[in-house]
């Protein structure tokens, strides 16, 4: 299912518009995320387990939420041809409800999930920060209760750039991707990994154990210094393929372990947080909201 929307006449209009709404949904300032990169194929297994914070409405990031994560000792692995569980996953929250990884009032667009960019199909979304003096400090913060699994650092055109995959046990797996600065707890999580080369972005296991809260710092500065200032964010439902997957055709071209689990993140925000995202216009100017995961 394919579902569009004109991509608009926006840029600086909607701008206006968001610092408005922001305001009055998220009225502490916080900071956004970066994510995103190519994963490689292969059999991946997740060890912990964690529970998802469940929220009627979105929790501040800048107020974790006093869940801690519980370890249930299911794993979840690709299997080459699909998502599996190693025993039986608690279930997830109903409505499923996330937090975002940024502050909305420094967001100037939207990248919507599902779509090809820059000649690639990607399926994770992501947000644009391109207010005049925009320097990519954004504070990104984790969205929902997991583990740190899996990372990559790499070097694109000379600058350095660092992803993370986390996973809740219940079978929810999130992306941040395009980080350029990380908290102190994160740069030493990276500090594990090989060092940054340029164009390899692999993502890499990391040590166990590494459980995160709705609200922790994750990095502080997105993008590139050279003016390109955004953050990817994919979010994916391992327990079950994505309405997409239903057509064959779309399926034989979109295979692997990320577009088929693809889900709209829109979907599963707070109504404020909701109505904001919707209301910024598409990043992607080809594109603009045509997308295979959001309506």
């Amino acid at each position: 299912m394919r579902c569009t929307v004109r991509p608009a006449l926006y840029w600086r209009f909607v701008v206006g518009f968001n610092a408005r709404s922001a305001a009055a949904v998220n009225p502490v300032p916080i900071e956004p995320p970066t994510g995103g990169a190519r994963a490689c194929g292969g059999v991946i297994v997740v060890i912990v387990a964690l529970t998802m914070a469940s929220c009627a409405e979105s929790l501040s990031p800048t107020s974790p939420s006093s869940l801690s994560p519980s370890t249930f000792g299911v794993g979840w692995f690709y299997d080459g041809q699909a998502w599996q569980a190693s025993g039986v996953p608690a279930p997830c929250p109903t409505p499923l409800t996330s937090t975002t990884p940024v502050n909305l009032s420094r967001v100037t667009s939207i990248l919507y999930p599902g779509q090809n960019r820059g000649g690639w199909y990607k399926p994770h979304g992501g947000f644009r920060f391109d207010e005049p003096g925009e320097t990519g400090e954004i504070t990104v913060v984790a969205p929902m209760v997991s583990t740190v699994y899996r990372a990559s650092r790499a070097l694109d055109n000379g600058e350095i750039q660092y992803m993370f995959d986390f996973i809740n046990g219940c079978g929810i797996l999130h992306r941040l991707g395009h980080l350029r600065d990380l908290s102190p707890r994160f740069q030493q999580i990276a500090a594990s990994l090989p060092p940054a080369v340029e164009g390899d972005s692999r993502t890499l296991r990391v040590a166990s154990g590494q459980n995160v809260t709705v609200g922790e710092t994750i990095g502080t500065a997105v993008g590139y210094l050279s003016g390109n200032f955004s953050l990817d964010w994919g979010v994916y439902d391992l327990r079950a393929r994505n309405e997409a997957s239903e057509d064959p055709a779309w399926l034989s071209q979109h295979s692997g372990e990320f577009a088929p689990y693809a889900i709209c993140w829109f979907d599963h925000l707070s109504p404020g947080d909701r109505t904001i995202v919707r209301s910024l216009p598409p990043a992607d100017w080809q594109n603009g909201a045509t997308s295979d995961s959001c309506c």
